[in-house]
């Protein structure tokens, strides 16, 4: 193939451009191979170029950025004192050689020790009163945590009984309304029980007056409307006067007897108390006359005279009949007023008013319950109340936590302040020594023991220390290449003293300010060249290779055999079809391929060389050579 004009062109002026440098990562340059090769005749000699077949395999991939520097001798200070005073201890002489960090010098100590022993004191006393805080801090704390625990077993201890109590309240209205009605039925059994008392009592009563009359009168009688309003003494007496008393007491317990039965009927069944009470009091008093009945009856019949109708037996039958009927007659009017005493106010009874009495007792606990003043509600309440004094004292104890963190806080300030002004006497002891800053040799010493010092820049008295094994090695990185390099960045270093030997450097120092020459800008970088037993000497000069990035046993290609359409690169193969391949890491000759190409394939490149016939002598250039060629100069796209 034959290139155009304009390539050939670029080509010759980009090797004539050319300078000693690496191509960092960049766009890679596309060439259009068509096939065949093509001839391009520069100034000097002949440069040709020609398609090749290569076969993609693996390599090492190193990015770096080479350039040229100059030696300077890195250490030599003039040491001296920063503060006024007289010179103590010289330890050193001159030409004698020192350590880093040896003491050279020495001035007097008085006034910085005594500050320094100050500046302990002080540390000392603020330690112990952060002890005192934290030792009361513990105090403070655990008291105000025993409360908000002991509010907290209440409030537990509360709030278990909250439950129990309610049950309890429960319970106790259950068993009000128990008790009332039992009350009730007490109260109606009652009732029953004096109507039938009083029932029994008027039976009694009638029984009594037809025993009475059976006695007296010795004849058969029948109950109730039916007996006899007068009837004769059947036996003899002697007593008539008694006798007629006998028989007014019967007339009138009889008429008594019935208007009772007149006025209340023959069965009593009355519930309401006061009526009952009125029956029972007319009962009582027909009791009482049935009493004064049988009693004067009995003293009658203690009259009887024998006779033939009336034996003494049959008297002394009489007698004991009427003499049961006297005992009869008492023990029912004792009855009745019995059933009366159990009458504790007018119209109630005593089962009224323990029915009153429990229903009050309800009503009461009712009330209490909806008026929620019962134990259970004050158990509530105390809840309420200790669940607002925990809340208190929780908000105590943050307080006080707060309050004291914030005062050890405070005194650990104080320390860390103390400590600082300790540390910050200690530094100015150091003023008072000058130690050597580097390993060296003592070239001068202006002052000797004794000497009086000033603390400003008019004062002329130095130690001169200097190593002459220690080296920086400048050089001047454009814009395009400083932009990665770092300081502690490793570098490799060969002088063109000693050219068989490789020498490692640091990069110490990136100098910001730019340096413009021809519109060029550049800035220096210092590298750090440590002692090397080799004999190196200021202004030397010397190659500089720092490597910034790298890929080992990677598939690669060379840069020429890459092309480029938009953002997308490709390359050619053998039969001219097209494989799409994404590019990594390139050093300028060859170029990392992630995806797209196989180890082993074969593709087209383009091979470069250059003839030169000055002096007879023929040389080439590589197609790596052609490669940074067209990466500084570059072919039209």
């Amino acid at each position: 193939m034959r290139f155009v004009p304009s390539i050939a062109g670029r080509l010759h002026s980009a090797f004539r451009q050319f300078r000693w440098k690496s191509a960092l990562v960049g766009v890679v340059t596309p060439l259009l191979l068509a096939g065949g090769y093509g001839v391009v005749f520069g100034g000097d000699g002949v440069q040709g170029i020609a398609g090749e077949i290569v076969t993609i395999g693996r390599r090492d991939i190193v990015l770096s950025i080479k350039a040229l520097g100059t030696v300077t001798l890195a250490n030599e200070q003039q040491l001296r004192f920063n503060v006024l005073g007289k010179v103590e201890k010289v330890h050193v002489e001159e030409g004698q050689e020192v350590q880093r960090d040896d003491l050279i010098a020495e001035m007097e100590k008085t006034d910085p020790l005594a500050d320094i022993r100050q500046a302990e004191l002080s540390v000392n006393d603020a330690y112990l009163s952060l002890q005192k805080l934290l030792a009361s801090r513990d105090q403070e704390l655990l008291t105000a945590q025993n409360a908000v625990r002991d509010l907290e077993r209440q409030l537990t201890e509360a709030y278990g009984e909250v439950p129990s109590q309610r049950q309890q309240v429960k319970d106790t209205i259950e068993q009000a309304k128990r008790t009332v009605l039992e009350k009730e039925a007490a109260y109606e059994k009652a009732q029953r029980d004096m109507a039938v008392s009083i029932q029994d009592a008027i039976t009694d009563i009638d029984d009594l007056l037809d025993d009475i009359v059976a006695v007296l009168s010795g004849e058969e009688y029948v109950r109730g409307g039916s007996r006899f309003d007068t009837f004769d003494i059947d036996f003899l007496f002697n007593d008539y006067s008694l006798k007629n008393q006998v028989e007014f007491s019967y007339y009138d317990a009889t008429n008594a007897y019935d208007a009772l039965r007149e006025k209340y009927g023959t069965v009593i069944n009355v519930e309401d108390t006061r009526k009952l009470q009125t029956i029972l009091t007319d009962a009582i008093a027909l009791a009482g006359q049935i009493v004064d009945l049988t009693g004067l009856s009995y003293e009658f019949v203690q009259t009887a005279v024998p006779s033939a109708s009336y034996t003494d037996s049959d008297i002394n039958d009489m007698k004991s009949t009427m003499n049961t009927a006297r005992s009869t007659a008492i023990t029912l009017l004792d009855t009745l007023r019995d059933q009366q005493a159990t009458l504790t106010l007018p119209g109630k009874n005593t089962t009224l008013q323990d029915l009153e009495d429990a229903e009050e007792s309800l009503a009461l606990l009712e009330s209490q319950q909806e008026n929620k003043t019962t134990a259970a509600d004050d158990q509530e309440r105390s809840v309420t109340n200790l669940n607002d004094k925990l809340r208190a004292e929780q908000a105590q104890l943050t307080q006080t936590q707060t309050s004291v963190d914030v005062q050890i806080n405070q005194q650990r300030n104080t320390v860390a302040q103390k400590q600082v002004a300790l540390q910050k006497a200690k530094r100015a002891l150091e003023k008072y020594e000058l130690r050597a800053p580097f390993d060296g040799i003592v070239r001068r010493i202006d002052f000797q023991v004794g000497d009086n010092l000033l603390a400003d820049a008019n004062e002329t008295k130095y130690v001169v220390l200097e190593n002459p094994d220690y080296f920086i090695v400048t050089v001047q990185l454009d814009q395009v290449d400083v932009v990665h390099v770092k300081e502690g960045q490793k570098a490799s270093i060969v002088f063109d003293a000693l050219p068989e030997e490789t020498f490692e450097g640091v990069i110490d120092f990136i100098d910001t300010t730019p340096i413009q020459s021809s519109g060029v800008v550049s800035y220096e970088v210092e590298i750090a060249l440590q002692p090397t037993g080799h004999t190196i000497l200021s202004g030397m000069t010397a190659k500089v290779e720092i490597e910034i990035d790298a890929r080992e046993n990677v598939v690669a290609v060379p840069n020429l055999a890459l092309r480029a359409i938009g953002n997308s690169s490709f390359v050619v193969g053998e039969n001219g079809e097209r494989f799409p391949v994404e590019t990594g890491l390139s050093d300028g000759t060859y170029t990392e391929v992630l995806s797209g190409l196989q180890e082993g394939a074969k593709i087209q490149s383009v091979n470069v060389s250059i003839s030169s016939n000055q002096d007879g002598e023929r040389s080439e250039r590589s197609s790596n050579n052609a490669q940074m060629i067209m990466r500084m100069g570059g072919p039209p796209r």
